[in-house]
């Protein structure tokens, strides 16, 4: 039940002022009020717009919802991944006893100075520059005041809006109370620093000692742990443009590496956070990226990071490779392992003629031109449609995958990211080949189970099987028209045999009989034939038709 807090009467107001009338149906209806909810959702502006006008919590959910291009379609995805806060800097008193509070002394006791005017301001948090007491330039991520008792109510009623809608025909077909968790659990592990400070210092080692980046070619901001907590980050400062920008493009074409060696040194960082380390940064965007004056690229703001376990980074890897090689057949296969379906009864071949279809029409042009994110999204869009579960971070796999493509090809024209990735495939199916240590040491305690284990197990097995104990379950789908169809040829089988038998028996009573009864009986049991001949084709002329 929706509480009646001036909170959830406030978000009714903002969604009937934009007549959004399905949420405004469920939520109406909760409150006592008239309303009829209708399973549709504004256009994507309007969309953004009640999103803003709901807060900063909101705005992050649609940030949030923008990494799901299974769920919602592409032109929401755009909009909202262009959503921005809208909110003004929180005012420096308020952010200065956050400030404190975290440091737990004076703020010249830090610090040698500090710009109390924020240099970007968000929906989560504030940055500000400071110098430390050595005079290193260092940036201060100051969580927004108040936010975490925005998350924490917003939360709960974002959890009743999605049991709500639950109850309705959408929630049939979605898992709306476990997308709410998930967004919630996201944005609480945002609201905490000290995860993107373990990012940010997790990145940076992946990115020491990569084999797919030039050395220095990438870089992230060291963390300053001693002065961090949970709401507040101190980074390092590092200077630059933003890559898309005429200084940052020409850091870049000045390097002996020039355009191209830039866009291979990204790309190659991201393959290898996504198939090797299993961790990776979901958020890339060009804003994020910054270009020094000898050609480094920074990766600013580790807030939203993707995971795969090993199994997955496989089958993902495997995934793409078959899209690559345009083989349907087996990217059904391996989109079912990474997917499980929702229902036992999901179309496997639909699905299959569904992804040939796809691939022929994105490869049927060059491959300059093919969209390779747009093609992942309509991807995973067929996948849900299909009744697959399709997992949270693959939405976060193609965000990233959107950002690398758009800045590829805005840094070079003729980029594709098709052809660029062939070669960084083959290098990790080529080190897959060499099982690190670790994965040499998993497989030989796997085979050590295995040798200890089959003894008994089969020791069981035997001793079942001989004592009439073991017992075979099969689950056959459509059994009962199987069996009503036996059913029905049984009987004209029968009525068949019975149609030859009297034919046969008035054909001998007729050749063999002198006897004048005899000969009548014969002409009897030949018109009975007949008659029963002429209803069993009709019969099964019926049936084929059927």
């Amino acid at each position: 039940m929706l509480s009646g807090s001036s909170r959830a009467l406030e978000i009714v107001r903002v969604v009937s002022q934009h007549q959004w009338d399905y949420l405004l149906g469920l939520l109406s209806a909760q409150l006592g009020q008239a309303g009829e909810a209708q399973p549709s959702l504004p256009a994507p502006e309007v969309l953004c717009r009640v999103l803003t006008e709901l807060g900063p919590v909101f705005v992050k959910v649609g940030q949030l919802l923008s990494t799901r291009p299974d769920l919602l379609p592409q032109p929401y995805i755009s909009a909202l991944a262009r959503l921005q806060s809208g909110v003004a800097p929180a005012p420096w008193s308020a952010v200065e006893s956050v400030l404190l509070a975290q440091l737990g002394c004076p703020l010249e006791q830090a610090f040698a100075g500090f710009d109390t005017t924020p240099v970007a301001a968000g929906s989560i948090g504030q940055v500000y520059r400071a110098s430390l007491l050595d005079g290193t330039a260092v940036a201060v991520k100051v969580l927004r005041p108040g936010i975490e008792r925005q998350v924490e109510e917003d939360g709960q009623l974002l959890r009743q809006i999605a049991a709500l809608a639950a109850q309705t025909p959408l929630g049939a077909s979605y898992d709306l109370s476990g997308l709410a968790d998930q967004l919630i659990g996201a944005l609480e592990g945002e609201i905490d620093f000290r995860s993107e400070a373990s990012h940010t210092e997790r990145l940076a080692e992946v990115l020491r000692r990569s084999s797919f980046v030039g050395d220095g070619g990438l870089r992230v901001p060291a963390v300053y742990n001693e002065l961090s907590g949970p709401a507040v980050l101190v980074l390092e400062w590092l200077d630059g443009d933003p890559i898309l920008s005429p200084a940052g493009r020409g850091a870049l074409e000045a390097c002996p590496e020039g355009l191209e060696g830039a866009t291979n040194n990204l790309l190659g960082a991201f393959v290898e956070q996504f198939f090797v380390e299993g961790f990776f940064d979901a958020d890339p965007h060009p804003g994020n990226l910054m270009v020094a004056a000898d050609g480094t690229i920074t990766l600013l703001d580790l807030g939203m990071v993707g995971s795969f376990d090993p199994r997955t980074r496989t089958l993902v890897l495997d995934l793409v490779l078959a899209l690559i090689n345009e083989d349907p057949a087996r990217a059904t296969d391996l989109l079912v392992q990474l997917a499980p379906p929702l229902r036992a009864t999901a179309d496997r071949r639909r699905l299959r003629r569904q992804l040939d279809q796809l691939i022929r029409a994105n490869f049927a042009k060059p491959l300059n031109q093919l969209n390779f994110a747009r093609f992942l999204a309509d991807l995973l869009q067929i996948a849900n449609r299909a009744g697959l579960q399709v997992p949270g971070n693959m939405g976060l796999f193609v965000k990233a995958i959107t950002n690398l493509e758009g800045v590829g090809r805005e840094l070079n024209p003729g980029f594709s990211f098709t052809e660029a990735m062939k070669p960084l495939v083959s290098r990790l199916m080529a080190r897959a080949l060499l099982l690190p240590q670790q994965r040499v040491m998993q497989l030989g305690l796997d085979l050590r189970t295995l040798l200890l284990e089959s003894p008994r197990q089969l020791s069981g097995l035997l001793q079942r099987f001989s004592g009439d104990e073991l017992v075979f379950a099969f689950q056959l789908q459509g059994l009962e028209k199987l069996l009503g169809n036996l059913d029905v040829l049984s009987r004209r089988i029968a009525l068949a045999i019975l149609v030859a038998s009297l034919l046969l028996s008035a054909t001998v009573m007729a050749t063999q009989s002198e006897l004048q009864l005899l000969r009548q009986v014969s002409q009897g049991l030949f018109v009975a034939a007949n008659v029963l001949g002429v209803w069993l084709v009709v019969s099964l002329m019926r049936s084929g038709r059927r």
